[in-house]
């Protein structure tokens, strides 16, 4: 991966109605080699969620810096049972 084009997918799982609400897709993140990977996967992806159920955009990553993220988004690590560990990329809580 070229650190100067490196990219991740995060995606949003988005309820329908007046009072819309989005929550993180459990997936794990989907990382790219560059940015138009990603968008063009996102499209894909996107294409399957025609009424908005899905949102979701690409962003740019430094995955040489111990596998950063940008400063907006942090990674939620979760655990179910005994060993079964997900981790997820997530926008940081505005404080």
């Amino acid at each position: 991966m070229d650190p100067a084009s490196a990219a991740v997918m995060v995606l949003l799982s988005c309820s329908t109605g007046e009072a819309a609400v989005c929550k993180p897709v459990e997936t794990a993140p989907a990382l790219y080699a560059s940015i138009d990977q990603c968008r063009a996967s996102l499209a894909d992806r996107l294409a399957n969620s025609p009424n908005g159920e899905i949102v979701g955009r690409c962003q740019s990553i430094d995955p040489t810096a111990t596998a950063s993220l940008p400063a907006d988004y942090t990674t939620v690590i979760v655990t179910r049972g005994i060993g079964a560990v997900t981790s997820y990329v997530v926008p940081r809580r505005a404080k």
